[in-house]
């Protein structure tokens, strides 16, 4: 028996904003109106019930047991998150650290949103044995299921630097932070602690600039490892609300920035790598190829493995990311360090019935919270084909976008691609690779409903 599932994708979804700017809050209002609940008792089947594990609470893993709930006639799902709070909506820390939000709006009690029927289990998963579909809790109990999802996210690999330390994900929150994650003068966005102080790090720069001259300027380092880390385009937004502080101030010409790249590149693509390059030129942000090996807070020295050590009044730092141990363990991980799954289908190469979605899916696509609404459709169809004898027919194309915020409150979805490598407008007329008022509206104000309301609830 199967249960029809809503259809409203995020490309529509921003179509329709576009052509009348309240839609996506109508349409949140509407998705909490009628907030899904799992299949009744008069639902059920007499069939067996469909065991599914989904390893991982955040945006996917929530997202995806909504959507299963509905779909599967009869389904038993489990969700593994140790977290009891939670920040679904990962690009709110890139609007928490440049100044356009308070931190209040990132954080959510979990259990405010998990479908009626799931089982919540706030333990972190000890281990998974794919050959038999078994993950091992916390307590050492293993328990078998039909189905396994990872939705893990990311690590953040501090710890690769030399001189700093921690391995968390992005979410996280931590009562005693590493030392050099409250030093004034090293920041990064990508995870909550680092997100909250950003925007004061900023404007303390800036106040620092004031004492500074044109013949010795502050040095700012923004690193970046090599790509296939998520949201690529959130430290960039940084370095652009820098340079617009400094400008604003009249600053600009004190402060000299650097964009350490280690494999050369600003993005995956070549059409969005030219864009970035062209806006980073106009800000007079110099590029160079390295990569950050290590970092002396005490002195403020930077040491990159070809410029060697260089002192800095500011350093943002874009960490290694990498899958939890437990994955690798597991025999889960392709050469890259991501769960090696069909980019078609995200189910593993190897094992069957084990599936990966999110930052953690080794599908060589942008890692951001766009392409996760793409990916619950691809697997919930995909298992419940599978479950009913069928073919999996639904295959995912590679979307996501990634939300590059521009001076003068403008914004570009400037990394929004294919699989073939095809630059994607979401929006009606509008060029991706541009920056506009419309998009910049548009995620300040309206996409935080469509994700928490629709992508987050499994509608959209």
């Amino acid at each position: 028996m199967r249960k029809e599932t809503t259809r409203m994708n995020r490309r529509q979804m921003l179509k329709l904003t576009a052509a009348a700017g309240a839609g996506v809050v109508l349409m949140g209002s509407e998705a909490k109106a009628n907030t899904p609940k799992a299949n009744s008792k008069e639902a059920i089947s007499k069939k067996e019930p469909l065991r599914i594990a989904i390893i991982g609470g955040g945006m996917a893993g929530t997202a995806l047991a909504y959507r299963l709930s509905r779909a599967i006639t009869y389904p038993l799902i489990t969700l593994y998150e140790p977290q009891e709070r939670s920040c679904w909506y990962q690009p709110g820390l890139t609007m928490v650290g440049t100044g356009l939000w308070p931190m209040a709006d990132l954080a959510y009690d979990r259990e405010d949103y998990i479908p009626e029927h799931v089982t919540l289990k706030k333990e972190p998963v000890g281990a998974i044995d794919a050959r038999t579909h078994t993950v091992t809790e916390a307590d050492g109990k293993e328990v078998q299921y039909d189905y396994i999802i990872v939705a893990t996210g990311l690590q953040l690999d501090y710890y690769a630097i030399e001189g700093l330390g921690g391995n968390f994900t992005s979410l996280e929150r931590m009562e005693t932070p590493e030392a050099w994650m409250d030093d004034e003068a090293i920041g990064s966005v990508y995870h909550l602690h680092g997100s909250f102080r950003l925007s004061v790090q900023l404007d303390a720069l800036v106040e620092k600039a004031q004492k500074a001259s044109n013949t010795q300027k502050l040095q700012v380092f923004f690193t970046q490892p090599t790509i296939r880390t998520k949201s690529p385009a959130a430290a960039k937004s940084v370095l652009l609300t820098l340079t617009q502080r400094l400008e604003e101030a009249g600053l600009r010409e004190r402060v000299g920035i650097t964009l350490v790249a280690e494999d050369g590149k600003l993005s995956q693509n070549d059409a969005y790598d030219k864009r970035y390059r062209t806006l980073m030129k106009k800000k007079g942000v110099r590029i160079v190829k390295d990569r950050l090996s290590a970092v002396d807070a005490k002195n403020k020295k930077a040491t990159f493995k070809s410029a060697g050590a260089l002192p800095y009044d500011f350093l943002h730092i874009t960490p290694p990311m990498r899958a939890a141990a437990f994955l690798e363990s597991a025999g889960l991980l392709d050469d890259a360090g991501f769960v090696d799954v069909d980019k078609g289908t995200l189910e593993h190469k190897k094992y069957p019935k084990l599936f990966a979605i999110g930052d953690v899916a080794g599908c060589n696509t942008l890692k951001s919270a766009s392409a996760i609404s793409e990916q619950v459709k691809i697997i919930t169809d995909t298992i419940r084909a599978i479950d009913e004898g069928e073919k999996p027919k639904a295959h995912y194309d590679g979307y996501g976008s990634d939300t590059l915020l521009c001076p003068e409150k403008s914004a570009a979805l400037i990394e929004a691609w294919d699989y073939k490598g095809n630059p994607l407008s979401p929006m009606i007329s509008l060029d991706p690779m541009q920056c506009h008022g419309l998009y910049w509206y548009t995620v300040r104000y309206l996409a935080k409903s469509y994700m928490m309301q629709g992508v987050l609830r499994g509608w959209a």
